[in-house]
């Protein structure tokens, strides 16, 4: 079992217990601990004139901060790896940290940092969105005329898969101008039935960890689109070997030692298809752009993309489409879900041939609009999908009524399919699978 340092300090544990409640974020209550954790490791420092068994009022005074402060500076603090010199950013974390404690115990304020110091992020140039997205395509084209978007092609080698959840990332971010977290956030019942939207849980900074993020709703592209459809066939196809949930929309596409480590049988393995966390949302972006950086330099319609997703997102500015309710309204849950319905039922009666008549294309309409109108409203997937069976609308029609076809795949692999299922599937139900 890992042993904590905080609990040779238990007052300063306490502390940072009631920061941590009162924190805004979760990444903040992560920074309260983990700089409260580095303290007790100065203190345990022989460079430090302190020890853990000192009053705390002196340890948080302004002469023991500075050595503290010193001794973090120069990286001989670290938890592991080789000692190597902090960054400025993360002194002023540091610095607001060690306030914190200060204001929760009610002892004099010290400020090792304040925020001028810290240079100013320099976003992309807006002049610059139309060639990412120009060169975006071009990635796109590159991957397509090489894997032909089969299996047989060469879709699952060669690092293709993170190309193509790197894609479809970087679109959405130009499109909503997501933060890492709110990736992270996404699962499948955040895209609209036909891949036009998506919603973007946001917690405005300055609100509490445990409050409610607000929703937004945003249109996506063509491209963005087409990137998602093409993200949820590899989605699908590296999910055979998953053991978490399947609700994720952003997942790693390979298998990796990490998480919990066992005295007797090493880290932990996590199967392909594991949910991903903000951390390795960023370490996969960087990671490709950089492959990608320079196996296509040079091509025709092609521009460095910006290795760091935080410079993606500030160099866009979307416009929110709609504000979702909290809580969905019943009256109008239970109206929305009779149009589904009632256009399903006009679906299921009305032939395959006709559906490029006048009165096919008005159903179908009719259809997309209530599924549209249902999902905006917060009524899960699927909730729409069994009223539509209930109609009489058999599940290969369903496209019929604009859904998507990747992401029904995606949903009927999140809901059917059990983890003995996966694991039995075999390559060429796999390839059956894809092409139906």
């Amino acid at each position: 079992m890992k042993v904590d340092v905080l609990d040779d300090v238990p007052e300063l544990k306490a502390a940072v217990e009631a920061a941590c409640a009162e924190a805004p974020s979760e990444a903040r209550e992560r920074q309260i601990r983990a700089h409260a954790r580095e303290l007790v490791r100065a203190l345990r420092h022989p460079e430090h004139p302190l020890t853990t068994e000192a009053d705390l009022a002196d340890v948080l005074a302004g002469p023991s901060l500075r050595v503290y402060d010193g001794l973090a500076l120069a990286g001989k603090l670290r938890a592991r790896g080789p000692e190597r010199p902090t960054a400025e950013k993360t002194a002023l974390v540091r610095s607001e940290v060690m306030v914190m404690l200060q204001r929760v115990l009610e002892l004099p304020v010290v400020h090792l940092r304040v925020a001028e110091v810290l240079p100013l992020k320099v976003p992309i140039d807006r002049s610059r969105i139309s060639r990412l997205r120009a060169s975006l395509q071009t990635l796109a084209d590159h991957i397509g005329q090489r894997t032909r978007w089969t299996v047989e092609g060469g879709l699952l080698t060669r690092g293709y898969p993170r190309w193509v959840r790197m894609l479809a990332l970087a679109l959405v971010v130009l499109d909503t101008g997501a933060r890492v977290g709110e990736l992270c956030t996404m699962r499948l019942e955040d895209l609209s039935p036909t891949l036009e939207e998506i919603r973007v849980r946001r917690r405005p900074q300055g609100t509490r960890a445990r409050s409610r993020p607000l929703a937004e709703v945003y249109i996506l592209s063509a491209a963005t689109r087409a990137a998602l459809q093409r993200w949820l066939q590899v989605r699908r196809l590296v999910m055979r070997e998953m053991t978490g949930t399947a609700e994720h929309l952003w997942v790693s596409v390979r298998g990796n030692h990490g998480g919990v480590v066992d005295e007797d049988e090493g880290p932990e393995y996590r199967a392909a298809g594991t949910a991903l966390q903000p951390r390795g949302v960023g370490r996969a972006y960087s990671a490709a752009v950089a492959k990608v950086n320079v196996d296509l330099a040079g091509e025709v319609g092609w521009s460095p993309l910006p290795e760091r997703m935080e410079q993606l997102r500030r160099g866009v500015n979307p416009d929110i489409v709609l504000f979702p309710p909290a809580t969905p309204d019943a009256e109008r849950a239970v109206q929305l879900l009779e149009a589904v319905e009632t256009a399903g039922r006009d679906l299921a009666a009305l032939p395959t041939a006709e559906d490029g008549a006048t009165i096919g294309i008005q159903a179908r309409v009719a259809a997309r609009e209530a599924g549209r109108e249902a999902w905006r409203l917060g009524i899960e997937h699927q909730v729409q999908l069994a009223a539509l069976s209930t109609a009489g609308l058999a599940a290969l029609d369903v496209p019929r009524a604009g859904w998507d076809a990747e992401l029904l795949r995606a949903l009927d692999r999140a809901v059917q399919l059990t983890p003995r299922q996966r694991e039995a599937e075999t390559t060429e139900q796999v390839k059956q699978y894809q092409t139906c």
